[in-house]
């Protein structure tokens, strides 16, 4: 068979075609921040800065490696994973719309076209190509917008282990507040039962009304209730430790009892940057940045589908066999086609497209200023939050002190007959109060810090992410 003669005009027209591909308009430029404040208005008086170790300052030996355990078990974790890879895929997919395809084929076929003529017998291999020239850009924003989610992906695994690190340091350190207070709870129980028995002699020795009696067994049935209560928290948070770790809970009992600790004092966290530059601090952040990035390429590449012309390139080579009633053919076989389509008119089909993109693109820019600003406010509220318990921690120990010296006091006054034992074991109870009382100062004091390393974006650090993911770039 002939070359055809037009093949190497068709050739230089389509070799100028693909040169125009460079006149694609370029991509949307990254998101502005907000007009926001140049500053923080809470009061700072932080000593350190977030590390990416946040929790080993809080001397917890457990706390570490529960966080490692998560990290690897964590059904969350293991859920964002699979986003990624699934993002990940799409960005290759992507990438490979812009390349050639080619395929072989081997056709045999026997038959009779019509009843008159002879049956006749064909083979046909070819090996074919098609290419879907991006001559405006259309498919490279597409590529561009799956590569733009692929990160985002990467940033919300990344917020999703920030999240969990913090959960699972509430989660230890509620429950160590629960076990404490469950044990002050029990002694404090056996104070007041203690008191009620003897009120209750008292009482029947005609020493005590029958009213004082009564208001002591009372009092002795709130403690055991406070008993349980606690015993209960500290059931309920040993069962989201196993949650957050996917543990055995049964594990996690034995491993909490041998290594007590009490309630850390974190130092306090100084914020370094302003409030304009948290987008490098929390990966949730830059992961809306690059949503709104993609939402904008997808509306990029809407408009050039509506607007601009498609040219898609087709061609094949092979050899063929064909026995007919004249003889055997053999010969090679070749083709070439280009196809160039113009959007003309679809009843507002592609109108409507480019509007949804557009739409979703302002949709994303609004979200990502929405969660900016909360961010901001997330940071001041934590600032606030850690100042007011900082402040009651150091009462309520205080209080704690003042209890303790009046209770040895009246100790060393019973000892001297000088106070009753009633005395001794009321304001013994007193002086668990306010031990109870700093516990609680103390959990809301811990509470506060990881509020404050949350809304910092945890350890996370966004030179990692962004060298990891322009590793994996186009």
């Amino acid at each position: 068979m002939k070359p055809l003669t037009p093949l190497p005009t068709a050739l230089a027209a389509l070799a100028l075609l693909a040169l125009l591909s460079g006149c694609a308009a370029p991509p949307p430029s990254p998101a502005a921040p907000p007009r926001l404040p140049a500053a923080w208005t809470a009061p700072q008086s932080g000593t350190q800065a977030l590390q990416p170790d946040w929790w080993t300052p809080l001397g917890d030996p457990l706390l570490g490696r529960l966080i490692e355990r998560a990290r690897e078990q964590s059904p969350s974790l293991a859920q964002a994973r699979a986003r990624l890879a699934r993002a990940t895929a799409g960005r290759e997919a992507a990438q490979a719309a812009l390349a050639p395809r080619v395929g072989m084929e081997l056709a045999p076929q026997r038959g009779q076209m019509a009843p008159p003529l002879h049956a006749s017998t064909s083979a046909l291999w070819t090996l074919q190509a098609g290419w879907e020239i991006d001559l405006f850009g259309s498919t490279r924003a597409s590529r561009d917008a799956a590569g733009q989610r692929a990160t985002a992906a990467q940033l919300t695994l990344d917020q999703a282990q920030v999240s969990l690190d913090v959960e699972v340091a509430q989660a230890l350190l509620a429950w160590r507040h629960a076990d404490a207070q469950a044990r002050l709870a029990a002694e404090d129980q056996t104070l007041a039962e203690r008191l009620a028995a003897a009120d209750a002699a008292q009482a029947q020795a005609g020493v005590l009304s029958p009213a004082g009696a009564a208001l002591s067994q009372t009092i002795a049935a709130a403690a055991r209730s406070r008993h349980r209560v606690w015993q209960e928290q500290r059931g309920v948070w040993l069962q989201t430790l196993a949650v957050l770790c996917a543990d055995e809970a049964n594990t996690l009992a034995t491993e909490l009892s041998a290594s007590p600790a009490p309630l850390p004092v974190p130092q306090a966290l100084r914020v370094e940057t302003v409030p304009a530059e948290l987008l490098e601090r929390r990966p949730d952040l830059r992961a809306a940045l690059h949503q709104w990035q993609a939402a904008a390429l997808d509306a990029h590449a809407a408009r050039l589908d509506q607007t601009t012309p498609q040219l898609s390139l087709g061609a094949l080579a092979g050899r063929g066999r064909w026995e007919l009633t004249s003889g055997t053919l053999t010969g090679q076989v070749w083709n070439i086609a280009p196809t160039l389509s113009l959007p003309l008119f679809d009843f507002g089909g592609r109108a409507a497209a480019t509007a949804a993109a557009r739409a979703t693109e302002a949709e994303a820019r609004a979200g990502l200023e929405a969660q900016w600003r909360g961010a901001v406010s997330e940071v001041e509220q934590a600032l606030l939050r850690w100042h007011a318990a900082t402040a009651e921690r150091v009462d309520a120990a205080t209080t704690r002190q003042h209890w303790q010296r009046i209770a040895e006091a009246t100790r060393a006054q019973a000892r001297a007959g000088l106070a009753s034992a009633q005395a001794q074991a009321r304001d013994q109870r007193n002086l668990l109060t306010a031990t109870s009382a700093e516990l609680d100062a103390a959990r809301e004091h811990v509470a506060a810090y990881l509020q404050l390393v949350r809304a910092l974006g945890g350890g996370w650090q966004a030179s990692a992410t962004a060298a990891a993911t322009a590793a994996t770039a186009p």
